[in-house]
């Protein structure tokens, strides 16, 4: 049977597992870290005085650099599964994400690399050992 792939991610974190067979355990083969996706809004966003803004939140400046650093990361990530869909390394794929983080990964996914998405689970794993993360999925991938 044919290697599969799971990707657990969030706009901060990704996790990549492999499974050899059907009802194989999960091992990770890859961690990716975005660490600027758990700054806060108001971190991101300053004056030119480095203080932010006291007039209240402007909404296109707050979520802007947020979403451009989670489109970055799902860039990112999506270029990895491509190498790996590319290099053979796996043949379905598995995805569990953030639900805001999940749409944007399958826009950034190319048409081949989606084309072996067999299911997607929209909730964050990311923090769960790979025992925990496997019982989210069906029993034979």
């Amino acid at each position: 049977m044919a290697t599969t792939w799971v990707l657990v991610a969030d706009s901060s974190r990704a996790r990549l597992f492999s499974a050899d067979h059907a009802c194989a355990p999960l091992r990770e083969i890859g961690d990716y870290l975005n660490p600027q996706g758990r700054v806060r809004t108001r971190d991101l966003v300053a004056d030119r005085h480095g203080r932010s803004s006291g007039n209240g939140p402007n909404l296109d400046d707050e979520v802007a650099p947020r979403r451009q650093l989670a489109l970055l990361f799902a860039k990112h990530i999506s270029a990895e599964l491509k190498i790996g869909r590319a290099s053979g390394l796996f043949r379905r794929l598995y995805i569990a994400a953030a639900p805001a983080f999940l749409g944007l990964l399958r826009d950034k996914l190319d048409a081949r690399t989606a084309d072996l998405v067999v299911e997607t689970v929209n909730k964050d794993l990311t923090q769960l050992p790979s025992q925990r993360i496997r019982q989210h999925l069906p029993e034979r991938l």
